[in-house]
């Protein structure tokens, strides 16, 4: 990145102070500012970015975007500078002019952007979603941190109330996109899962650009979403369904014949025959197949892919154990489906169950129905740490066992994990499971 406070005078309709000076990087947290970088403070309810420019300024900044005068220092001011971001990042799209591919969903959306990532960096330079920024300011932020030669753009699209979605295609404008699936999650902003069903279809939104959508067939949502897509060409996955433009056939434990409408059958070893990882591989097989990637590209890329840190990935534990971390995020949907794969796995099965945040006045039944569903699936044992408990015992049975902290679970479960024992980790990110996670395995 090379831009020069002068070329953004006319995206943010006001004259720069000091219009020639140049930045080379885009920051909004003054911590993290380096040498060269242009500031745009933020604020919200309880903080606000302007009191930190002059920590911004020693850090290195060069320019800051503001909606204050400043005196003798090179800036330009604007009405909004949660508004100037997007602007900026969107100038920067245009002037960068990738393929860019947008993916949304309540569950899987880290996942399929990564797979997707993987597989097109091997075709083409490819950037994607820096760490989890996937809102209103990550997304912008995202795009500002790609390489300013990437052909490619992968991005993960969040969101907490309506209207959010549509925000984000509006600032990528993506050519391809994804709605992966739809089940309850940020009850609290949302209220129900009709309101999730609206906002994530945002993503199909006609804003006066032709878009490629990804559709998985045996969605119960499907037909629904064929009918908002008339004017968007459809792309159709399955993991059941031959006649989908992508599917895929098991053929042994760990391997599936992938069919694409571009080559023959081919094969990939999987380390997940569950149907979620299946949909997610088809997602992120779509997505790149329509940039113009091939086999040859995704057999490398996705081959034993171990998955992401915090999102179901299995590692060695204690004793010869298997951990399970699906310490991120947690909601019902994705709940079960890190059940299913921890019980396809050879050996004992157990859960450590953390509170699912964000389901309102539905929450003990949520969770009791999770722990119905572990002992339905044969989870021997239950580890809590959850504001239902008694409600999750109550269903679980005697081998449900509660504790008040991390440590004291952690101190517990230790000396019981061996050979033959697989642990599922699992709970909303504001748990902070990952330190369980991270003493359990070796």
């Amino acid at each position: 990145m090379k831009i020069k406070l002068s070329q953004l005078e006319n995206i943010l309709k006001s004259s720069a102070i000091s219009p020639n000076t140049i930045f080379h990087g885009v920051s909004i947290d003054s911590r993290t500012v380096v040498s060269n970088d242009i500031f745009i403070p933020l604020h919200g309810k309880n903080f606000n970015g302007h009191e930190y420019i002059n920590d911004a300024i020693k850090n290195g900044a060069v320019a800051i975007i503001s909606e204050t005068d400043l005196k003798d220092f090179p800036h330009i001011k604007v009405n909004d500078t949660l508004d100037a971001l997007a602007k900026l990042a969107v100038y920067y799209s245009q002037n960068m002019n990738p393929i860019t591919i947008g993916i949304t969903g309540t569950n899987g959306k880290t996942t399929v952007t990564d797979m997707t990532a993987q597989i097109t960096a091997k075709y083409k330079l490819t950037s994607k979603t820096y760490k989890n920024y996937n809102n209103n300011i990550g997304l912008p932020l995202s795009i500002l941190k790609s390489k300013d030669n990437s052909e490619i753009v992968v991005l993960e699209m969040g969101a907490s109330r309506k209207g959010d979605i549509n925000e984000l295609i509006s600032i990528a404008r993506p050519n391809i996109v994804a709605l992966l699936n739809v089940s309850a999650a940020h009850l609290e902003t949302f209220k129900s899962i009709d309101n999730i069903l609206l906002t994530k279809e945002e993503i199909f939104f006609n804003q006066g650009f032709y878009k490629t959508v990804i559709l998985n067939k045996d969605d119960e949502y499907f037909n629904r979403w064929i009918k908002k897509n008339s004017l968007n060409n459809v792309r159709t996955i399955s993991s059941m369904n031959r006649n989908s433009d992508y599917s895929a056939l098991k053929i042994s434990k760990n391997q599936i014949a992938v069919k694409t409408p571009y080559e023959s059958l081919f094969n990939l070893t999987v380390h997940n025959i569950e149907s979620h990882n299946i949909l997610n591989i088809l997602f992120a097989i779509a997505m790149s197949c329509e940039v113009g990637a091939r086999s040859q590209h995704i057999i490398p890329a996705l081959d034993h892919y171990s998955g992401i840190k915090g999102r179901s990935k299995i590692y060695n534990g204690l004793n010869n154990s298997k951990i399970i971390d699906g310490s991120y995020n947690a909601n019902p949907a994705s709940f079960k489906s890190s059940i299913n794969d921890l019980t396809n796995l050879k050996g004992t099965s157990w859960v450590i169950m953390g509170q699912m945040g964000e389901l309102e006045d539905k929450s003990e039944e949520y969770h009791a129905n999770i722990a119905m569903y572990a002992a339905n699936k044969g989870v021997e044992k239950l580890f809590l740490i959850t504001d239902h408990n008694e409600a999750i015992v109550e269903v679980f049975g005697h081998e449900a066992y509660t504790f008040s902290s991390r440590s004291d679970l952690i101190k517990y479960i230790k000396p019981l994990l061996k050979n033959d024992i697989n642990v599922l980790v699992k709970a909303s990110r504001y748990m902070k499971f990952e330190t369980i996670v991270d003493e359990l395995i070796s």
